[in-house]
């Protein structure tokens, strides 16, 4: 349905307060029903879908303000045959030296790290481990689409009457980037149609809710004209309605971490390493042939559970990657204090809760761990730096 200006007529007139009183009846309630008198303006409600067109292809449309998913086509079947030849690189380990520069250099990067204890902890033993990180990338594609309708203000209006409008899944949409999380938005082409506005029944204003269409001079709402503008079609009186598409692409990333040491797992994750093993395919082949099982029997894990993890979604791409962030344990003493620390990634970060002068809220924390009978005593001595409290 169209109304005058429609489908690429000239615009249409936009009513405004300054366009001439209100009818001579509206004072006596006629026109917009009156409402009770309120602290705001009312909520209004979505257009009533009767009346819309159907579409073949969009059975399963979502209503104004709701977007439903759209079926996926089949996915493609599993890749056959010998998977692609892979190549797996090595790592090198730091020693003693240079895990105790990096320890110098965190605790330069801490103020609130005694320096002393770096300068001069002796350095027992450094064992240099490999940590593998695992990780399997599914990029997809989602397609929802729902009603929805805004302010005809003129121009032209791709209809039902250009033809019928193309299934969801064959519009045209290219994503930004691969392995990227993101979302499109465009108007299904041949659904709109011009109706008039549902709201304020195509007169483009509403009576004032503050002062019920009385006209008040002290209405500051109306500014006395007893009329304020339709919020929904902006006082154009007509709306534009259309199926919109929302393309929404999305990285699902799972992963597998064996980091054999005491040091928390999650600091591999966001570490740097280096890359020994990349595969990106439609559909990737799982990893079996890893001189670490458990690699092999988790990338298998994955693989197999991503093929059916995302029904709603269409699956682009995908990418495994196997990292390798070398990670070293060292043991060392400083003064009576014994303890270990660690030093992970390529930019050699340093993971060392147990530092022996650590810096709480203007106080220096020292942490002394001595061994006996096997049990580990912990004592903790609060050494106060400065305190402009204390007697002299």
């Amino acid at each position: 349905m169209a109304a005058p200006g429609g489908y690429g007529g000239p615009p249409p007139q936009q009513w405004n307060a300054g366009m001439g009183p209100p009818p001579s009846d509206f004072r006596q309630g006629q026109g917009p029903p009156r409402q009770p008198l309120a602290q705001g303006p009312p909520q209004r409600g979505p257009p009533p879908m009767q009346g819309m067109p159907q579409f073949q292809g969009y059975g399963q449309v979502g209503g104004f303000g709701q977007m439903a998913p759209m079926p996926p086509p089949p996915p493609p079947p599993p890749p056959q045959g010998k998977p692609p030849s892979m190549e797996f690189t090595d790592l090198a380990n730091l020693d003693e030296a240079a895990c105790k520069s990096a320890m110098i250099e965190h605790v330069n990067q801490n103020c609130c790290y005694g320096k002393k204890p770096a300068n001069e902890m002796n350095l027992s033993k450094a064992i240099g481990l490999t940590a593998l990180h695992y990780t399997l990338e599914t990029f997809c594609e989602g397609r929802d689409t729902g009603y929805v309708n805004e302010p005809y203000r003129g121009g032209p209006v791709d209809g039902p009457q250009n033809g019928p409008p193309p299934p969801p899944w064959a519009i045209p949409c290219q994503p930004n980037g691969m392995f990227e999380t993101h979302t499109k938005e465009m108007e299904v082409p041949h659904t709109a149609t011009v109706r008039p506005c549902h709201d304020c029944d195509a007169r483009g204003y509403h009576r004032c809710w503050r002062c019920g269409g009385d006209g008040r001079c002290s209405c500051h709402t109306c500014g006395g004209d007893g009329r304020i503008t339709c919020d929904t079609c902006d006082g154009y009186r007509q709306m534009k309605c259309y199926i919109k598409l929302t393309v929404t692409y999305t990285n699902h990333n799972e992963d597998h971490i064996i980091e054999r040491t005491d040091m928390p797992d999650e600091l591999v994750r966001h570490a740097k390493g280096e890359t020994i093993f990349e595969q990106v395919m439609t559909q990737v082949f799982p990893i079996t042939s890893y001189p670490v099982r458990e690699i092999n029997d988790n990338s298998v894990r994955l693989v197999n559970s991503h093929r059916s993890a995302f029904p709603n979604e269409r699956q682009l791409q995908q990418r495994q990657r196997l990292r390798a962030v070398p990670v070293t344990e060292a043991n060392y003493t400083w003064e009576d204090f014994s303890s270990r620390f660690w030093v992970y990634g390529l930019e050699r970060k340093v993971h060392a809760p147990d530092y022996p002068q650590q810096c709480f809220g203007g106080n220096l924390l020292e942490l002394q761990i001595t061994k006996h009978d096997s049990v580990i005593k912990r004592t903790l001595a609060l050494t106060q730096i400065y305190n402009s409290s204390k007697p002299q």
